[in-house]
């Protein structure tokens, strides 16, 4: 069973997250008319708007191909938007240069379904290279393992936050796919990261391990302060984790409000007249 209070040694690892001066009743991330179209004409994102508070859980939801990972994408210029604005705590997402890009997506994770994992190294050298944002500064460590002492010592303490310290030097193609999702965070976690968006995080897991990786993001959230914004298919866990709710149909937003406030007749005007819900435990 997890418990935050044996986790003091995240302190260090995000002592620094909100470094600047910056307006903290101010939204830390707002999303202004976004519209993406594919070169193939697809219009994924038809004019986005909402504001993600600061110290928020925001799920986004929505039917499969309704722009949830087009708009996480959008959010750290993965994928460039065609128009509108992203500000991320003060930032205009859209105009960076390619310099300031790379410092602001330090300030953001990414948690994706898939895990993302270098399937044939360990478990902590895949967590050290959450690091590769600040890697010119040891530009040969992903290679010769000259990581320095400090981040293998945040390496650990991630590690140890996700409830796997003793994994460290097992083959990230060794564990099981809860496991992985758990390396997945922790890597995340070595950006010190202001903002965490999570992609689908536990679509590919069973109910009993959706529920442990969720309780870990939680956390971060709760304990930690980190803004959460996570893609998510099953009312039942927004309900459980969120706080605020986004809804996509069709690459418009259709909802936005409380997990209590989608009704039966709000879930059918998100996911059609003859869906019908699904609960996971």
């Amino acid at each position: 069973m997890f418990n935050p209070r044996s986790h003091a040694s995240w302190k260090f690892l995000a002592a620094d997250s909100n470094s600047g001066l910056v307006d903290e009743t101010s939204p830390i991330l707002s999303i202004n008319g976004v519209e993406k179209v594919y070169p193939n004409g697809t219009r994924a994102l038809k004019g986005v708007s909402f504001d993600v508070p600061r110290g928020s859980f925001v799920a986004v939801i929505g039917l499969s191909g309704s722009g949830k990972s087009t708009m996480l994408r959008c959010i750290n210029r993965i994928h460039e938007p065609t128009a509108g604005s992203i500000l991320f705590d003060g930032q205009e997402m859209t105009t960076l240069s390619p310099k300031e890009l790379r410092h602001a997506r330090q300030q953001i994770g990414m948690v994706f379904q898939h895990f993302n994992l270098i399937k044939r190294r360990d478990v902590l050298t895949n967590v050290l290279s959450g690091k590769l944002g600040q890697m010119a500064e040891f530009p040969f460590g992903g290679i010769f393992k000259r990581w320095p002492k400090e981040w293998i010592e945040e390496a650990h303490a991630a590690l140890k936050l996700v409830g796997i310290p003793d994994k460290a030097l097992v083959r990230a193609d060794g564990l099981s796919g809860g496991q992985q999702q758990r390396v997945a965070i922790a890597r995340t976690l070595m950006q010190k990261p202001k903002l965490l968006l999570a992609d689908e995080p536990v679509a590919s897991l069973d109910p009993s391990t959706s529920n442990s990786v969720m309780q870990y993001l939680k956390i971060l959230n709760e304990k930690h302060g980190v803004t959460v914004v996570c893609n998510l298919h099953f009312l039942s866990l927004v309900r459980e984790y969120a706080t605020h709710v986004v809804a996509l149909r069709g690459g418009e937003k259709v909802f936005e409000g409380k997990p209590l406030d989608i009704t039966p007749q709000w879930f059918k005007d998100i996911y059609g007249e003859q869906a019908k819900e699904v609960e996971i435990h």
